[in-house]
């Protein structure tokens, strides 16, 4: 096994880090807090603190992942990152054995590989500690398998695929607890805001809602359900329904925490938008066909 770095004073929860987070003058800091809330939802043995200035996950006292803001930018980054499968080519940084990703204003990021990463740097350290994998209630746990098991049989006897619908039913009903019920409650409100909606399942284990290319996401944390509309800066919000993801340039979200009530009207309103804007670049980005051209020149 390699040598690990430890962190005796790791904790459940380290006040310190709210602290950190709490400076909103560095816009930096609350792009970062996304990624550092995965984190802490990895597993029931992710324990934390803040070290040489920024936070740090661990799995009891060693240290798989960490976030930190600079003046241009945010890091989320991952002590055995040189180890890590990155298919998406994120990871930036040439040292041994720690990698990054940096997470810039105004730039796309591919949301469901990053959380692949940090998935993947919290099952490599439990690897690394000899602990059994823990088998998170993902596209993989056991939910999902058993979707895939009281699947329709087909003539060869074989299970069909899960449908993303399937999977999405599934998800819900793993969570159990106040965010499938927000889930269940906004894709019920999506479906009523557009009957015709198409359900998919990406990323190794985000729902998605498409109409002529993706409307929105589903994506569930620790402490929020997060709706990331695909296009969300270019939507009008009347009801000033987003409140996170910003500082970006395209995409905007609406967190949802416990307890919070959801604007049916407003998110309705802006599920069409979203349609009626994707439609309206589908539409744009059709040839024309030209009068000689159909002539054949004549």
């Amino acid at each position: 096994m390699d040598e690990l770095l430890r962190f005796p004073k790791a904790m459940r929860r380290d006040p310190r880090i709210e602290a950190w987070f709490s400076d909103f003058a560095d816009p930096h800091r609350l792009m970062a807090r996304t990624w550092f809330e995965r984190m802490r939802g990895c597993g029931a043995d992710v324990r934390e603190l803040l070290h040489d200035g920024c936070p740090v996950a661990c799995v009891a006292d060693a240290p798989f992942g960490y976030v930190n803001a600079f003046k241009a930018h945010a890091n989320v980054g991952f002590f055995h990152g040189a180890a890590l499968a990155d298919p998406a080519g994120l990871l930036e940084g040439n040292g041994k054995r720690m990698r990054h990703v940096k997470l810039r204003p105004g730039k796309d990021l591919d949301v469901g590989a990053l959380g692949d990463l940090i998935e993947t740097a919290y099952q490599d350290i439990r690897r690394r500690l000899g602990l059994v994998s823990v088998e998170k209630k993902t596209a993989g746990g056991a939910a999902m398998r058993q979707v895939a098991k009281s699947a329709k049989q087909g003539k060869s006897g074989t299970a069909k695929a899960a449908t993303p619908s399937q999977l999405i039913d599934a998800r819900i009903e793993e969570l159990a607890d106040w965010r499938g019920e927000t889930l269940a409650r906004v894709r019920k409100i999506i479906k009523e805001a557009d009957p015709d909606v198409v359900e998919t399942w990406k990323w190794r284990g985000v729902p998605v809602w498409e109409h002529s290319g993706i409307i929105c996401t589903g994506e569930t944390y620790k402490a929020v359900v997060k709706l990331t509309f695909a296009k969300g800066a270019s939507l009008d919000d009347p009801s000033g329904l987003f409140n996170s993801s910003l500082e970006g340039n395209v995409r905007r979200a609406i967190d949802i925490r416990e307890g919070d009530k959801i604007d049916q009207k407003g998110l309705k309103a802006l599920v069409r938008a979203a349609i009626g804007l994707n439609t309206s670049k589908q539409a744009a980005a059709r040839p024309v066909r030209s009068q000689n051209k159909r002539k054949g020149g004549a």
